[in-house]
């Protein structure tokens, strides 16, 4: 492949170590599929400025991926998966980088090798195959989308293909078998590929599709068991809730500090179920969300909970998002947004939810806590709306690219009445004039009919669940 040439090592220059990784990959029944040995440079040896300049890369937004299976299943497109080989191995570089000889083939001259081609551990390595990725495919006429740099869209003869990337792992969607074929063609003739097929499992997702029904539904089984495993939870005794209600969460203020071995385990967990919740468990955002405000000095009653987060899982493994079909065709966004205001106990700020549903599942939630602390209900409730609004206009852009422009404004719903009545109200009013700008924002965007405020039960508020814990019954209902 041209990865690397044997050279003499210039004077004054240094080399950076290298080591093989070996890898075991599984398939949709979680079940070893193969076995991958990989060279990885040490990349933390490189000193910037000179092995390296830039080195951001994006991915696929989970949104994104989301948006994109929900309208999948809505207009019941053709759905394939594709995974480039050595991905890393394809940008160019352009520094001048000398690495040691790998393991097992070393040749004994002394000679190093410079490298010609990006390696896995090298810092540059993600942004360099970002660039000749996206190189390639505009050369075949795809562009990206201004909402997200990691999709890719195609118009021939008026259908569209839509590509989407996770490093390595691509997504292709497109409205007929031909199209679908073509563009897997070219894709061969760019990288050396592998044609997994319908879709089963990416990044970690696991994605089951009932065409003759027109359902979509995706789910992280395999991966919620994994995380109980590493973390000896795998045998823990289900509970139904994720957080125990009649327990109020506090910073420690006994002035322990936490065993370093305790904190990384406690953040680790927390890492690992914060993908889970990002990716198709939006019902545990709230509690992770909580959770994580502890993690650089954990006490015991935080683990305590963190463990019954474990044990819900363990219980509710199985749980999927489904995006079904409809029989007018319609992919319309709608959303709910609300607060609890002044929850946290330690510095009374309150905490934002939404969530935005296409065929009948949710593609996009956030569980936040806000950044400054809230004078009223309303202010709390209006802080939360300003958040789903700019999600709301993400959300716009992103499915007009996709080729479903939202005609009609898009539908909030609110519990709280005041905050719709400020939304609409042109007269200014003292008791609102701190959150001025928040005020001017949404009620631009009621009055240019980018969103519609639509009031809403209190017991029907679907991102209820994102801002505080719910007793059984209600979690269960939103759920």
């Amino acid at each position: 492949m041209g990865t690397y040439t044997k050279e003499d090592l210039p004077a004054g220059r240094d080399t950076i170590g290298c080591k093989w990784v070996f890898l075991k990959k599984y398939d949709e029944d979680g079940n070893i599929s193969r076995y991958k040995a990989r060279l990885v440079a040490q990349g933390y040896s490189q000193i910037p400025g000179v092995d390296y300049n830039e080195t951001f890369a994006p991915v696929v937004r989970l949104e994104s991926v989301h948006a994109a299976l929900g309208i999948a299943a809505i207009k019941d497109l053709e759905i394939s998966q594709m995974d480039v080989k050595g991905a890393y191995l394809n940008g160019e570089l352009e520094e001048e980088i000398y690495m040691r000889q790998p393991e097992g083939y070393d040749d004994g001259s002394g000679r190093v090798c410079r490298l010609r081609k990006t390696l896995y551990g090298l810092k540059q390595s993600g942004c360099e195959w970002n660039w000749e990725f996206d190189r390639k495919l505009t050369s075949i006429g795809f562009s990206k989308l201004e909402a997200d740099h990691c999709v890719y869209k195609r118009i021939r003869e008026g259908r569209m293909t839509i590509i989407t990337v996770w490093v390595d792992d691509l997504l292709i969607f497109s409205e007929t078998i031909e199209d679908m074929m073509e563009t897997k063609g070219e894709l061969h003739n760019l990288f050396d590929v592998k044609d997994l097929g319908e879709p089963k499992k990416i990044i970690g997702i696991e994605i089951k599709r009932d065409r003759e029904n027109g359902t979509i539904s995706l789910s992280q089984k395999q991966y919620i068991e994994g995380v109980l495993t590493r973390f000896g939870m795998q045998n823990a005794r289900p509970v139904s809730t994720l957080l125990d209600p009649n327990v109020i969460l506090k910073k420690r203020t006994d002035d322990l500090i936490a065993d370093p071995a305790m904190v990384g385990g406690y953040q680790s967990v927390i890492g690992s179920l914060l993908y889970a919740a990002r990716g198709t468990r939006p019902d545990i955002s709230h509690a992770v969300q909580e959770l994580g405000q502890f993690a650089s000095n954990p006490g015991p009653e935080h683990w305590t909970a963190l463990k019954r987060v474990c044990r819900y899982l363990a219980g509710t493994r199985n749980l999927e998002l489904v995006f079904r079909a409809n029989e007018e065709g319609e992919i319309i966004s709608t959303g709910y947004s609300d607060a609890s205001f002044a929850s946290n106990p330690d510095d009374r700020k309150s905490i934002s939810g939404y969530t935005y549903l296409i065929g009948g599942a949710s593609f996009a939630w956030s569980s936040k806590k806000q950044s400054t602390v809230a004078l009223s209900s309303t202010e709390a409730e209006y802080t939360a709306l300003t958040h789903a609004t700019r999600q709301a206009i993400w959300n716009r852009n992103l499915l007009s690219e996709l080729g479903c422009p939202q005609e009609d404004s898009t539908l909030i719903f609110e519990d709280n009445q005041s905050t719709i009545a400020l939304a609409r109200d042109p007269q200014y009013h003292a008791r609102s004039k701190h959150f001025d700008i928040q005020n001017h924002f949404i009620r631009e965007k009621v009055e240019n009919e980018t969103i519609e405020l639509y009031y809403c039960l209190t017991e029907e508020m679907v991102a209820d669940i994102f801002t505080k814990t719910l007793p059984r019954p209600q979690h269960e209902k939103f759920v």
